[in-house]
């Protein structure tokens, strides 16, 4: 399965500032979950990850007008699954599923 449209995506990542300074890093953490296409990650970064399949790694950068500058991603897509009825009408991967880390 791909990523796309009402898919629960599990992804790991690490974001670098412009300098190459560490913002974030949960490669060594429980992956987060979201709903692809629910407008609940920046658009930049959700187009960058769509048709994408569990095991990728990918390396990319994204300007987004809602950032005062670049943010540079190191990303790991370790599951994708089709998200239930109940996801997609609340938005969100269900509760129960979601780690500490969750973008619920």
């Amino acid at each position: 399965m791909l990523v796309q449209k009402d898919s629960i995506v599990s992804l790991r990542y690490v974001i670098k500032d412009n300098s190459g300074e560490i913002i974030e890093d949960i490669m060594n953490n429980e992956p987060i979950k979201y709903l692809h296409g629910s407008g609940n990650i920046l658009p930049s970064l959700e187009s960058a990850l769509e048709g994408l399949h569990a095991g990728a790694n990918k390396t990319f950068t994204i300007h987004d007008g809602q950032l005062n500058s670049p943010l540079h991603f190191d990303i790991i897509v370790d599951e994708i699954r089709k998200a239930t009825i109940e996801e997609i009408n609340s938005g969100r991967p269900d509760q129960k599923e979601c780690g500490p880390g969750c973008c619920c």
